[in-house]
């Protein structure tokens, strides 16, 4: 599949492809250098793609990606438990995002709040819900609520397309993870595209995490047989920012030690993406 000028998303300083991993994607904008205009949300700094997506061999870049059908009676007992301990624990279902507007703000909120500061969001309360009630018509939004309070405490936001679903977000409240309301959340999503889950459809998590210090697709893999789809990590600079890294790589592992604040840490997570991009070549 190629596209066109419109091929390409900002997301915190990036430019990444709206297309699905597996899909090929035009280089014109970004061989032209139109790409680096100005976007809504501020200035890219870099443009990032996979290639050779799937490859069959390992490499330092990958897409966690669940692509055949779940049997919860194939997994280890213990996981089990904590699935079933989830369902029991609350109802997931999906909801019309304009009806729960504030308590997915709420939910957004304590969930950044078990961030470390140095990458920890802030998010503005009115931008957030005119977001909301703007972008996520055409989106699927799972709710999980307490059977015993019937009070919100997470949900799950995905994109769907022709060939794959992604797995955009998951938040819920730091105190609900006890009850196994993770496990509650994805079970039902793949229950409800078990079906699918053949002939090529998958669900995508997303790339290799490269900012957030996080285990969360490791969860995924351990519970719920997602795998990693391993590609090629492909990365175009800006002018000023490539004679940056070139200038700054020799010097990443001590900035590792200075990681304290967002700017060094935003620093030294492009520096990582092109150690990871060094390796793919």
């Amino acid at each position: 599949m190629q596209l066109g000028g419109n091929g390409w998303r900002y997301y915190n300083h990036a430019l990444i492809p709206i297309t699905a991993p597996h899909e090929e994607i035009s280089l014109q904008e970004l061989n032209s250098g139109q790409i680096w205009r100005k976007r809504e949300g501020g200035t890219p700094l870099l443009a990032r793609w996979t290639s050779n997506f799937d490859c069959g061999y390992s490499t330092e870049w990958w897409y966690v990606i669940k692509d055949t059908p779940f049997n919860l009676a194939s997994i280890k007992s213990k996981r089990r438990y904590e699935i079933n301990k989830g369902n029991k624990n609350f109802e997931v279902k999906i909801i019309d995002p304009a009806r729960f507007v504030e308590e997915i703000f709420d939910i957004q909120i304590k969930a950044f709040s078990a961030y470390p500061e140095k990458y920890r969001p802030t998010v503005d309360h009115d931008i957030f819900i005119k977001d909301i009630l703007k972008h996520w018509k055409n989106k699927i939004v799972y709710g999980a609520f307490d059977n015993e309070s019937d009070e919100m405490c997470g949900y799950a936001l995905l994109t769907e397309n022709t060939s794959y679903v992604d797995f955009n977000v998951l938040k819920t409240k730091p105190e609900s993870e006890k009850k196994a309301i993770n496990a509650a959340i994805i079970y039902k999503i793949l229950l409800d595209y078990n079906n699918r889950l053949k002939d090529g459809f998958y669900i995508c998590d997303g790339s290799r995490s490269i900012s957030h210090e996080t285990s969360f697709q490791d969860y995924l893999e351990k519970y719920f047989e997602f795998r990693k789809a391993y590609g090629k990590l492909e990365i175009r600079y800006r002018n000023v920012v490539r004679f940056s890294v070139n200038i700054l790589y020799p010097f990443r592992g001590l900035l590792t030690k200075l990681d304290d604040n967002k700017i060094i840490h935003n620093i030294i997570s492009i520096l990582k993406m092109e150690s990871i991009r060094r390796c793919c070549e």
